[in-house]
């Protein structure tokens, strides 16, 4: 006789019971009483060290066994077979393996397949679903990090002309700029995908002489070159390869650990911080270097952007939400000096 704990779907009273296993009958004796249930409509949950084992009826209704004798003799009755995942679960060893080789599965799905599978995902989704994206994602950092451009309107004419000087004649998508002002991101250009390409105030104005006279002629070529770096990462598509991968992974780490929810947050979080792999940055760097030659201006402008940069950086440095952003930069680009050093050198 199993003694368990019975649940009616209807309240949450707690009924003591007993179980009479017979042949494909089981009895459950209640007040006395003897409630015959076949066997096969029994189900009965798969069993977890330290838990109760619950026994549900087809009414809705379900008991608890909670003696690790009783669990067994109940187990066996209905002749249980432990699936895979509950058997390495009681052999640490192998549960350890397991562990091991879908943690590699997935590093390498990561670092080799997602990318060659997501780039020809991203490759042929149609432009409006890209441009559909990036006009989001722009109206979820205008309600978040950035705001209405400060500036006058004689330096934000600067700054559309010198993207005119570096934007090819036939691009992948049709481009637009957008000047906004950001005190948490400081000087900073970035491009959406669907072609928005944002530069904010802060980047202007370390680029200017002066907040009256705006960008001298070598301040605005420094900006072009910053913003033919931004086109190349449109002209790359590198906005929906790097979207395409991030959901890849997330989808993939949801499935394998049944965390959808977890998923979106990633996913949604992906959006806002569009940073781009070392590769998609180097291939940047590399248009923006083709692209300023085509135009006739010296890709050492660009490296004189960085340098500025790198020291306003450095100024800085003691701000903590400034140290974050430093650190996140450097995580995806390039070396500074490498960059500089490469854009020197197709100089001369």
């Amino acid at each position: 006789m199993i003694k368990a704990n019975y649940f009616d779907h209807r309240q949450s009273r707690i009924q003591p019971i007993q179980l009479d296993l017979q042949q494909d009958i089981v009895n459950v004796i209640f007040d006395g009483k003897q409630y015959p249930v076949r066997k096969k409509r029994l189900q009965v949950s798969e069993p977890f060290e330290h838990a109760p084992c619950i026994l549900s009826f087809s009414d809705g209704s379900h008991c608890e066994i909670h003696d690790r004798a009783d669990q067994q003799t109940l187990l066996d009755f209905l002749d249980y077979r432990p699936s895979l995942v509950q058997r390495w679960q009681r052999q640490w060893k192998w549960a350890l393996a397991a562990i091991t080789v879908m943690a590699a599965l997935l590093l390498a799905a990561r670092e080799w397949g997602v990318p060659l599978l997501a780039d020809k995902i991203a490759a042929r989704l149609p432009g409006k679903y890209e441009q559909a994206l990036g006009d989001e994602v722009m109206k979820l950092l205008d309600k978040s990090v950035l705001s209405r451009s400060h500036l006058s309107d004689h330096r934000i004419a600067q700054a559309k002309e010198a993207i005119e000087r570096v934007m090819p004649e036939h691009g992948r998508i049709p481009m637009r700029l957008e000047i906004r002002n950001a005190p948490d991101i400081g000087a900073n250009a970035f491009a959406l995908p669907g072609g928005t390409i944002v530069v904010t105030d802060a980047m202007i104005e370390m680029l200017s002489t002066s907040k009256d006279r705006g960008l001298s002629p070598a301040g605005a070529e420094e900006l072009a070159g910053v913003l033919a770096h931004e086109i190349g990462h449109v002209e790359g598509n590198h906005g929906m390869r790097r979207l395409v991968r991030d959901a890849m992974v997330t989808v993939i780490a949801g499935s394998l650990f049944s965390d959808f929810s977890s998923v979106v947050s990633l996913a949604s979080a992906g959006v806002v911080n569009m940073e781009f792999s070392r590769e998609m940055e180097t291939e940047a760097d590399g248009y923006a270097i083709r692209r300023m030659k085509e135009t006739g201006l010296s890709p050492a402008r660009l490296a004189d952007a960085l340098e500025r940069m790198e020291k306003m950086h450095k100024r800085e440095a003691a701000q903590e939400s400034t140290t974050k952003r430093i650190t996140q930069y450097m995580s995806s680009h390039p070396a500074t000096e490498d960059r500089v050093a490469r854009f020197r050198a197709a100089a001369r």
